[in-house]
This record gives structure tokens, sequence and C-alpha cells, in this order.
């Protein structure tokens, strides 16, 4: 980077420098043959007076030279300086008029010179004035501005050089230091962040935004741990009872209670089936997987389902509060999934009583499952939808085998998925339990209907 910079301002230097030299010179000629222009002018007009020598003898100086000469191009009157010497100009111009040109010497004297050319009329008849004027002055002075440039320029460019590196560097220095932390941060240990610059710019962005980034890492390698240790947890139980079983039976093949051991053994794959099918539920929705071919979804025919398998159940009393036609777009597989969770959470809580009811409104299904239960404080309403979390009071498996605590954490899933929202209230009569509601979006082109 100082490299380029540094090349593209030696190159705007040198350039700049070139452009004023030149226009430099430039300017101090065309001042110069101004000046003989004007003073040629002048001469020619004295002269045509009948003022001859003396106004060409104070006219002319060193530098500047003054030749009046006649048709024949001799000389009529001169400045002292170069009095009785040749003419300037061997040849006098041809056309009549007013002439610059530059000569490199002269006989008058070594040049170089600018020569100013104006007819003029003589006594005698047509003449010539000349003016020359030396551009020594006008080359010391350029060559000075070049000298100057010459030794300025490296001198501005080697600073130019410094401060852009200087200034690289700072810029690269905090970039070089995330670069070597970010280097070191394994798998193994995701908990280091990389260094956060002090001043505000795009860099600290940059490291703010990757340490976000590691943040996210963290947590989803620390979910990642938590889930496989818990679902390791939840499948060595049923296991373990499982291989004492089968040991059992095979130990007594004759012994009639095999039979109500093989029972239980069903009971078991039957648990284990299901928290398998949960577990890889959850672990394609921790993936990003993508979702389930969706269609258009009657969500009161799968209430009325779930309603009827829980009065199959037995056990607990179910009651419909009401239900309205109502069609979302999603995974039919998914909310009856989804349903079946909220019935089952419903049911193992409840006393005696599960209440079912579907509403919609202008752009909502609002499907809710009541239970008069214990109901959940306000504390844990949100913890209950985490992975393999189970409350205080259901922590025993002594009802209907107990569970892995993953359900809700489905429930909330597969809402998430169908842009919903689910929540846990209190029961509007005031009584224990506890209602949980959700709310999912109607479809846009299969809204709510009445068959």
């Amino acid at each position: 980077m100082t490299l380029t910079a540094s090349s593209v301002v030696a190159l705007m230097l040198l350039a700049s420098g070139i452009t004023l030299v030149v226009l430099l010179q430039q300017s101090l000629i065309a001042s110069l043959d101004a000046a003989a222009t004007d003073r040629a002018q002048t001469v020619a007009s004295l002269v045509a007076g009948g003022d001859l020598g003396p106004t060409v003898t104070n006219t002319g100086s060193e530098s500047s030279l003054v030749q009046v000469v006649d048709s024949s191009n001799s000389v009529v009157a001169a400045t002292s300086s170069i009095d009785g010497q040749e003419p300037i100009l061997a040849q006098p111009p041809s056309g009549g008029v007013t002439t610059v040109l530059s000569l490199d010497r002269m006989p008058a004297g070594d040049g170089p010179f600018r020569v100013v050319a104006a007819p003029v009329r003589l006594p005698t008849g047509s003449g010539w004035v000349y003016v020359a004027t030396s551009t020594l002055q006008v080359d010391a002075a350029v060559g000075n501005l070049a000298a100057l440039f010459g030794v300025g320029l490296p001198l501005v460019l080697l600073i130019v050089v410094w401060a852009l590196w200087r200034a690289v560097g700072q810029v690269i220095r905090p970039v070089d230091a995330i670069r070597r932390r970010a280097s070191s941060i394994g798998g193994e240990d995701l908990s280091q962040r990389v260094p956060v610059p002090e001043r505000s710019d795009e860099i600290a962005s940059l490291a703010v935004t990757m340490n976000e980034m590691l943040e996210r890492l963290e947590g989803a390698a620390l979910r990642q741990r938590q889930f496989v240790g818990d679902a390791s947890h939840e499948l060595r139980s049923p296991l373990a009872a499982l291989q004492v079983q089968v040991e059992v039976a095979l130990a007594h093949p004759e012994d009639p209670g095999s039979a109500l051991i093989l029972e239980d053994v069903h009971g078991q794959v039957v648990r284990m089936s299901a928290l398998i099918a949960d577990l890889l539920f959850l672990a394609r929705s921790a993936e990003g997987a993508p979702r389930r071919a969706t269609s258009l979804v009657d969500l009161d025919d799968l209430v009325l389902s779930e309603m009827q398998r829980l009065r199959e159940l037995g056990g607990r009393a179910v009651e419909l509060d009401g239900v309205r036609a109502a069609r979302v777009e999603g995974s039919e597989r998914d909310l009856a999934r989804l349903l079946r969770n909220l019935g089952d959470n419903a049911r193992d809580h409840a006393r005696s009583l599960v209440s079912i009811r579907l509403t919609t409104t202008e752009k909502w299904a609002e499907f809710s499952v009541t239970d008069d239960g214990d109901g959940i404080r306000a504390e844990d309403r949100d913890r209950v939808f985490e992975r393999f979390t189970r409350l205080d009071d259901a922590r025993s498996r002594t009802v209907r085998g107990g569970g892995a605590g993953v359900g809700l954490s489905i429930v909330r899933q597969i809402v998430r998925d169908h842009h919903g929202t689910i929540t846990i209230e209190d029961r509007p009569d005031g009584q224990a339990g506890a209602v949980f509601l959700v709310r999912l979006p109607l479809a846009l082109n299969g809204g709510p209907f009445h068959s």
C-alpha cells in the first residue's frame, strides 16, 4: 500500500514540477517579449518623429539592445553597448509586421536572446527597429526553480513515504492482531475473542462483528455439547432398563412373568423411538435444515383429530371449548406433532380436565390448550421451552412414563418455522392451571372460511 501510494504521489509531484517549470518559463518569456515589443514600438514612434540618436542611445542596457536599420539592413543607430556592431539580424524579416525571434547568439554578443523586429518609417524611407533581450535571467530563474524541485521533491516524497508507512502501519497493526488471535482460536476453545481497537472505525466494526460471530459459534457449540450430553443421558436410562429386563427374561425363559417383561420392553422401545424421533427433529432444526414441503392445512381438522386421540387415551376429560374453520400454510405433519405434544403435556399435568379451543381473527388462527393442573410459575414460562427442561413437579416419571423434556422445545420450533408465536398464560377464570396459546398466520389464499 505504501509503495503504490508513494508511486502515485511521486508521479503527481514530478508532473506538477515539470508543469510548473514549463509554465514559469513560458510566462517569463512572454513577459520579456511583451516588454521588448513595447520598447520597439516606442522607439519606432520616436524615430518617426525625427528623434533618432538620443532615443536609441537612452533605451538600451546590457540585457536589452536596440538597433535601428534602414531598408538595406544597415545600422542607422544603436545603443552604446552595440554601437558599431553588425546588425542583430542578418536579414530583416519579410512582411512588414512586428516579428519575435529567438537567437542562440548574434554578432553583438552571445545569446540566447529574444529579438523583436518592428517596422519603422525613417526620413530616408522604411526601416526596422531591433530590440534584443537576453534570456539568461529567465534561464537562471527556471534553473533555480528546477534545482529547488530536484532537491525538494525527493524530500517531500520521503516525508510522504514515512507518513504513509506510519498511517498504514497503524491501520494494519490492529488487523494483524486480529489475524493472530483468530488463527489461535480453535473449536476446542471458542471463549476467546479478537482484540477491538480503541478508535471507532471500520476495523473496530470488523472486530466487533467477528466477536459477535464467535459468541454465536460458542453458544452453538455449547448447545450442541449440551444436546449430545442430555441425549446420551436420556437414552442411557431406557437402554439400561431394557438390558436388565432382557437379561432377566433370558435367564428365566419359562417364567410366566417373561410376558410382562416383554410388555415393559415394548413400552421402553416405543418410548425410545419417540425420543429418537424428537432428537432427530431438534438436530435438524439446530442445523438449519430446510423446512418440509408446505401446503394448505385445515387446522380445525387436526384439532378435532387430536381431541379424539386424547379422549381415546382416557384418564382425563377432554372438552372442546369451540372450534372455527381455519386454514394455514405449513407442514401438516409438523402441525399435527405440535398439537399432539401440547395435548400430551396438558394431559400429563391436568388433574381431571383438558380444554381445547380454536378461534380466528382477521389474520391469525389462535389455538389454545388448557389444563386444570398446578400451572406454571411466571419465571418458568420461558424455561419450559428449553431442551431437556423438566420442572420439579414433572421430574417424576410415574405419569405415562415421564418425558424427556423435549416436547415443548419441539412445539416452539414448529411455531417458529410457521412464523407464529406461543405463550403461556393463566386461566381466565382464575382457577389453577395453565393455558398454552399458539397464534399462527392464516393462509393468504385460504383464510377463515365456514363450511
